[in-house]
């Protein structure tokens, strides 16, 4: 049956890890209608065939079947630039409703640039590229959850367009679009578990409207009451 060869196929399969070892594939199951879609919307490339998850030990890897063919597909951490599985990606949602994403970067990779976020927004609102992205960031309010337009982005080109300006030379600026929710999936557990989209640095909750408020006195102080308050009552 077309099952078996499938699985035959997909047991052969010379994967490695990141030391250059051999991974055996001891197991191969049928992947879920769900992961399914966002693989293959992920990596158009292997938008056919039939997709499995292969148990290669302590990583999940993702295996498809076409043709009589298997082949695994393997991702790249935008940030380390290793060669991971797809299950090693973290995954990213803008709204409470999703939908879910890959983003471009591991777990691990992604904790270790958690610091240096914060900073970089504060400075996009302190010392801004253009007018257009400052309007933009300071109508926005403050930000406190990850962003980053290559490790996270827009599902489409219509959303892209609506996070970018251009500053007076004609260079886009990308304006900060933070994650609603992040997660990484569990291999052990056959589940999603959340992964904390708070940046290292950025007050919590509680705190945040005083923060604001101390920001934006301090905006007005550098910048000029009129224009800030001009801005912040704008419809644009």
């Amino acid at each position: 049956p077309r099952a078996t060869m499938a699985e035959d196929a997909l047991k052969k399969l010379e994967i490695e890890n990141d030391y250059g070892e051999k991974l055996q594939v001891k197991a191969v199951k049928t992947l879920d209608k769900d992961r399914t879609d966002r693989y293959r919307k992920a990596f158009p490339e292997f938008k056919d065939g039939d997709m499995f998850a292969l148990d290669c030990g302590e990583v999940e890897h993702i295996g498809v079947y076409k043709d009589g063919n298997a082949s695994a597909i393997l991702a790249e951490c935008g940030i380390t630039l290793a060669e991971i599985s797809p299950t090693e990606l973290v995954e990213y949602s803008f709204e409470e409703k999703g939908p879910w994403l890959l983003s471009r970067c591991s777990l691990p990779a992604l904790e270790a640039y958690r610091k240096s976020k914060f900073p970089q927004w504060k400075k996009a609102v302190t010392h801004p590229d253009c007018m257009a992205s400052f309007r933009r960031v300071l109508k926005m309010g403050l930000v406190t959850n990850l962003f980053d337009p290559v490790a996270f982005p827009e599902g489409t080109e219509e959303d892209k367009k609506k996070w970018q300006v251009k500053n007076e030379n004609g260079k886009i600026i990308h304006i900060p679009h933070p994650v609603h929710a992040l997660r990484i999936w569990n291999k052990s557990k056959g589940e999603y578990e959340p992964v904390r989209a708070h940046m290292e640095g950025a007050p919590e909750a509680k705190d945040a409207e005083a923060y604001w408020q101390k920001m934006l006195s301090e905006l007005r102080e550098t910048r000029g009451a009129k224009l800030i308050d001009e801005i912040l009552t704008s419809s644009i």
